[in-house]
């Protein structure tokens, strides 16, 4: 059982710690990293370029007030500052 334990809490401590994406242990890839895979596998920043990241993140926006998820602002405004800086 603690194994099991152990497993599941590297599975979800993963995405965090082992990411990679650039500047991983800054507080704002951390925002990226927390909310941004609760849904899905995290995307890397440069797979999108800024203009393609700000279409998409009013549709993850809807996504997440449909769901009950919903960010504030200031979270909104962390990740897509991070997402603006390491764009492709």
């Amino acid at each position: 059982m603690r194994t099991l334990l152990l497993l599941l809490s590297l599975m979800i401590v993963q995405p965090v710690w082992g990411m990679d994406v650039p500047d991983a242990d800054s507080p704002a890839a951390r925002v990226f990293a927390e909310r941004c895979s609760a849904c899905h596998a995290l995307p890397h920043p440069k797979r999108l370029d800024w203009p393609h990241w700000q279409h998409m993140l009013r549709v993850m926006k809807q996504r997440m007030e449909e769901r009950g998820m919903a960010m504030t602002t200031e979270e909104w405004r962390t990740v897509a500052d991070y997402l603006r800086a390491h764009a492709r």
